[in-house]
């Protein structure tokens, strides 16, 4: 049982970390002093700025994992109640949206404000 809940306990770890460091120098290079949702959002403008693959991020797995989280936030949101109700004035791009909702946390919806927690979570890990 102890062995089991040791190999379990890895598991997690490992899984929690697998993007560890993977956005550092992206981080620093493009959104230097800010920190959370506004990390989050200047990482993903950045993802998707320039003609590269990945946008102007230099980590691959960085962008995958930028652009993981952000169709996590669009599935996770609802459109009628989060988007429309909440953020229905903003304007879509640049991370408006996204910035809207963590700004309206405890306006959206309980499965949006995970998906925004769950964002933020996996980006600061990645630094």
């Amino acid at each position: 049982m102890k062995k089991l809940l040791l190999i379990v306990a890895s598991v997690l770890l490992m899984t929690a970390n697998v993007y560890a460091g993977d956005c550092t120098a992206d981080a620093a290079k493009y959104c230097a002093g800010k920190s959370g949702a506004e990390r989050m959002v200047c990482l993903r403008i950045q993802q998707r700025t320039g003609k590269m693959p990945m946008g102007q991020l230099s980590n691959k797995t960085c962008a995958e994992m930028i652009h993981s989280v952000v169709e996590n936030i669009k599935k996770s949101c609802d459109p009628e109640k989060d988007r429309k109700g909440v953020c229905g004035d903003v304007k879509k791009g640049k991370g408006r949206i996204i910035t809207c909702y963590y700004q309206n946390m405890e306006k959206i919806t309980p499965q949006c404000q995970e998906a925004i927690k769950s964002a933020v979570g996996k980006v600061d890990a990645s630094i």
